[in-house]
């Protein structure tokens, strides 16, 4: 069952009722109370500690409104906005022409095959365009908003390497302090960055089924 941000502290108090004994996992990102009970909170709720209790967290509800920002990053298209609490206050998206007719992105095509074709050379530059244009953005929303307290990104492994590695450096410092999103994100555009961003708002509760396979 699917719950939303709002109705985080009434879920815990539930699921706390039921399993006091309730403790986070080692990754911080379920709460388990028994056989086939998980409670795992909304990302964009306070950050779960390993092994915390469920008590300890509750008294940590709700907490402050914090900063965030959201970053998705593909080839040839970026989205990202500023958040602060729920108020979005800035969006961008951007797409360049980067990705070849049979779909593989041009930074990946030229590692594999070299070619030098002035096609090839196009598509390259506006990766890197591409890549230096969202850590210019990552850069004025850190110098005009402040740093956020939560910044949570979507991209692949690979490309998250090329935008590290990009001038200039985006500007959260340690790679530590950004959380992945663990789900499938489409192309980047303003209303995937907005499907997203209400996932990362919504939590998920299991319950364990009774004898005719009814939740409990």
């Amino acid at each position: 069952m699917r719950f939303d941000l709002a109705d985080l502290g009434e879920q815990v108090e539930a699921f706390l009722q039921r399993w006091p004994g309730a403790v986070a996992d080692r990754r911080a990102q379920v709460f388990r109370g028994g056989p086939g009970a998980r409670l795992r909170v909304p990302l964009l709720a306070p950050r779960v500690q390993p092994g915390e209790r469920l008590r300890d967290y509750l008294g940590r509800l709700p907490g402050p409104d914090e900063r965030s920002v959201l970053l998705l990053l593909r080839a040839g298209a970026m989205a990202v906005g500023y958040w602060d609490g729920d108020d979005l206050m800035h969006h961008k998206a951007v797409r360049r022409y980067v990705v070849r007719g049979h779909g593989k992105a041009q930074s990946l095509h030229a590692k594999t095959k070299g070619r030098s074709r002035y096609g090839a050379r196009l598509r390259l530059q506006n990766w890197k365009l591409l890549l230096a244009e969202t850590n210019e953005r990552l850069v004025d929303y850190w110098q005009e908003y402040g740093a956020p307290e939560r910044t949570f990104v979507a991209a692949p492994v690979r490309v998250l390497a090329d935008l590290a590695a990009a001038e200039p450096a985006p500007p959260w410092g340690d790679p530590a302090n950004v959380q992945r999103v663990p789900m499938h994100v489409h192309r980047p555009d303003h209303q995937e960055l907005l499907r997203v961003r209400s996932w990362l708002a919504r939590g998920r509760l299991e319950l364990p089924a009774d004898g005719t396979g009814r939740r409990v």
